[in-house]
């Protein structure tokens, strides 16, 4: 990391533009304390340099910056922004200030290859026009995830002809980043390499709430920006140090007090804290930076190298000695990743008999001690972090970012299993009368069979061992197989953490098979099955129809797809968020948008904007930054859905489609589809894709609307978009539905936040990552004694 020194030192003309660039992606998140160090460390070593009260001195500018919109949503929209950029009747004497965001509608880091040029070359138009009419070109980095974006379009744009010597086109700048300072260097370096003397306006005061908000959902380690506003001075104290070295010679700056701080403010908590006493909030890596993207090109550069094995897991042991098969990765069919042994059925005799006699003494084990396990676990997952991703990425087909999101809901999952088992199975005391003390137990069920399928497969995995484990359990799983590398390698980071190796085994094999030989042993205590909704109903009837063998409580959670109502226009982020909750996971997620009832009077609206949208999307190869959607996990589940589309395309209900070409030959590859239905009755079932169906219905129809709804899609996911109160309130009354979003879109399960489950044909609850979920997996015992 470049110390800050250098940026005031005589060293810093000996840096490369390279060097500068690395040391701004460096300082993204680091930590609050690093840069006030830093500060009383330069403000020790060079006294001569710091002037306080010099910010006074500085030319105080009164200018209105203009409102972030939401990105637009098509081509169309983003021309029509640059023609009013253009075109604008700002004041000579007032900087033109731009959004790159608003010239493309996909202004998004992680596809600088496919979109830099053509905004930059629209930034030399605007350019060009100020040019001649004398003014002032400012651009505004939409966020802090953007910046290295932004300052790479800015650079090219400099580059471009028709700009040499033009000394007024620069960059606003906000002190209270991170970043701000090693910014100011890169943009000096820029100014000496072209030959100019770049503006830049620096905002002042408190950052946007935004990047508060986004920092805490996407799991950063630290904020990118200063939120204390002591430290905000701090910042700007080293900015203006760097402007008044004799290292600044082609910066003209000037200020703007962008948003002061509210009265009462206090610092938020850091986004790793912010769900305690709950959970600790799993970090992810930032997407798009380029030291990050460089960590996890080496980390799938390493994945792709290495020949993987998933064999039987029992007892710590790979058992090798049954047949293997080759697996290909569904992206490049041709392309081998490796081998899996199915197990046998004395293979999972072998296991249960171990689990048996293992599961006793881990019950024995102090609650506390095996929620220390768990934690542990999750936290080896954090280490883990880019091979597990990059493994499931080159199995499964899930594109990056998808996988990463999915491995942080396994690891928050994790962290609040853990601090739930310390609260909830722990001996209470109960009531009784004067010389007696009652306490109530909660012990392990006894040795369960988990089987999970390929929807969400890092968390649905992680998330049962977890529950599982930490009450006292033992557990034999069976996992989709397109996912068993990933399984694997997840069970052996859990025996690093010193779990007794005999209470796991991963049983690969056809489920169908597996799942019988599991099912029918006497001593199972319990069963967890993620799947389709009819397979849990014959694993139900296997489990009860074991002659003279004890009751067993299932758990069962279906892959029906999420249903959403909308009766309100949406703006464009609104639009988005449906286009993500329908097509992230390549629509295999347990809660995809699969159905959407639009109201009449703004069908034609909606589906306009999902139709614009729908050709922004990328489909291909899930290892590229820029795919949006890979291929589905198996030719199977690809010929399953290739036969809904036809069907329902011979009926003239196809309204948009992504096109296919040569690049999609080889693997299994479904494109985003719109499909038009009238009912759900037309559904022969359900069928888990890149497929979202649109239903249009009128407000007076609005009851046969819910009961289609509980009848198809009952206990499932349901999202609303509306200000009609009186719609609200009897939806919450009348549909039976296990999760409700209201004005936002069906989001992913955050555990202990928005915990995730069904009823009826979705599901037997309780809903997993909730706060009931660990109560399913104990057994309850009462202890009376007479004093």
């Amino acid at each position: 990391m470049l110390p800050l020194a250098l940026y005031i030192s005589d060293e810093f003309r000996l840096l490369s533009r390279a060097q500068l660039q690395r040391g701004v992606s460096q300082y993204f998140t680091v930590p609050d304390q690093l840069l006030v160090s830093a500060w009383q460390e330069l403000k020790n070593l060079t006294p001569e340099v710091w002037q306080p009260g010099r910010r006074q001195e500085q030319i105080q500018t009164d200018i209105c910056l203009p409102t972030r919109l939401p990105p637009p949503l098509s081509i169309e929209e983003s021309n029509q922004r640059f023609n009013q950029y253009l075109n604008s009747p700002t004041p000579r004497n007032t900087p033109l200030i731009i959004n790159p965001a608003d010239l493309h509608p996909r202004f998004e880091p992680l596809l600088r290859e496919r979109i830099s040029e053509g905004i930059s070359k629209r930034l030399q138009v605007i350019a060009l026009a100020a040019r001649e009419q004398g003014r002032e070109v400012l651009l505004l980095s939409p966020s802090e995830e953007a910046l290295e974006l932004t300052l790479g379009i800015f650079t090219s744009t400099l580059a471009l002809p028709g700009l040499e010597g033009w000394n007024h086109f620069g960059i606003c700048l906000p002190t209270a980043s991170k970043r701000a300072l090693p910014t100011l260097g890169y943009l000096e370096h820029l100014g000496r390499a072209f030959k100019l003397n770049i503006p830049v306006l620096l905002l002042t005061g408190a950052p946007e709430t935004s990047e508060i908000s986004n920092a805490q959902h996407l799991g950063y380690p630290e904020y990118p920006v200063m939120t204390d506003p002591a430290h905000c001075d701090i910042a700007f104290e080293l900015c203006d140090t760097f402007l008044h070295s004799t290292n600044n010679t082609c910066l003209r700056t000037r200020l703007a007090k962008s948003r002061p701080f509210p009265d009462h403010y206090s610092a938020p908590l850091p986004p790793t804290d912010i769900y305690l006493p709950a959970r600790l909030n799993a970090t992810g890596p930032i997407r798009g930076q380029w030291l990050i993207e460089q960590a996890l090109q080496d980390a799938l550069q390493r994945v792709q190298r290495e020949r993987w094995v998933a064999c039987p897991l029992i007892a710590g042991e790979s058992c090798t000695d049954t047949l293997a098969r080759e697996r290909f990765n569904p992206a490049h069919v041709e392309d081998m990743i490796g081998e899996v042994c199915d197990c046998t059925e004395a293979q999972v005799r072998e296991a249960f008999q171990l689990a048996v006699e293992a599961q006793p003494g881990w019950n024995d084990v102090h609650v506390s001690h095996r929620a220390d396990l768990i934690l542990r676990w999750g936290q080896r997952l954090q280490q883990e972090l880019n091979t597990l991703a990059t493994l499931c990425v080159r199995e499964s087909g899930l594109v990056l970012n998808d996988v990463l999101g999915d491995l942080r809901t396994a690891i928050n999952l994790c962290y609040y299993y853990s601090a739930q088992a310390r609260t909830q199975l722990q001996t209470r005391p109960l009531h009784g009368l004067p010389g007696e003390v009652n306490q109530l137990e909660l012990h392990g069920r006894g040795v369960y069979i988990c089987i999970t399928d390929d929807n969400d497969p890092l968390a649905t995995l992680v998330g049962q061992l977890a529950a599982i484990l930490v009450s006292g359990n033992a557990v034999l799983v069976n996992t989709g197989s397109a996912t068993a590398f990933s399984a694997t390698r997840l069970i052996e980071l859990l025996l690093e953490t010193g779990l007794p190796e005999s209470l796991v085994a991963l049983l690969p094999g056809p489920t169908e098979r597996v799942s019988a030989w599991m099912a029918e042993d006497y001593r199972l205590a319990g069963a967890v099955f993620f799947g389709d909704a009819s397979e849990a109903t014959a694993l139900n009837a296997m489990i009860s129809n074991r002659s003279g063998a004890p009751l067993v409580p299932p758990l069962t959670h279906s892959s029906l797809p999420g249903t959403q109502l909308v009766d309100r226009p949406l703006d464009n982020r609104e639009v988005r968020e449906l286009m993500h909750s329908a097509f992230s996971f390549a629509g295999q997620r347990r809660a995809s948008l699969g159905m959407l009832y639009i109201e009449e009077s703004i069908a034609d609206q909606l589906e306009a904007q999902l139709i614009s949208s729908l050709q922004l999307l990328h489909l291909g190869d899930p290892a590229e930054p820029d795919t949006d959607i890979g291929p589905l996990v198996s030719r199977h589940q690809m010929d399953r859905v290739y036969h809904h589309i036809e069907r329902l395309r011979v009926r003239d209900r196809l309204l948009a489609q992504l096109p296919l070409d040569d690049r999609h030959d080889n693997g299994f590859f479904v494109p985003p589809t719109l499909l038009r239905l009238y009912t759900l009755d037309e559904l022969q079932d359900c069928v888990n894709g890149p497929i979202l169906h649109l239903i249009r219905y009128n407000r007076e129809n609005l009851q046969r609307v819910i009961d289609e709804i509980n009848r198809y899609c009952q206990g499932q996911a349901f999202g609303i978009h509306t200000h009609d109160e009186a719609l609200i309130a009897r939806v919450r009354q009348q549909l039976q539905a296990g999760s409700l979003m209201i004005n936002r879109s069906l989001a992913d399960l955050s555990a202990g936040v928005r915990p995730a489950g069904g009823a009826g044909t979705s599901g037997t609850g309780p809903l997993y990552g909730g706060p009931n979920y660990l109560t399913s997996f104990v057994r309850e015992r009462t202890i009376s004694r007479q004093l």
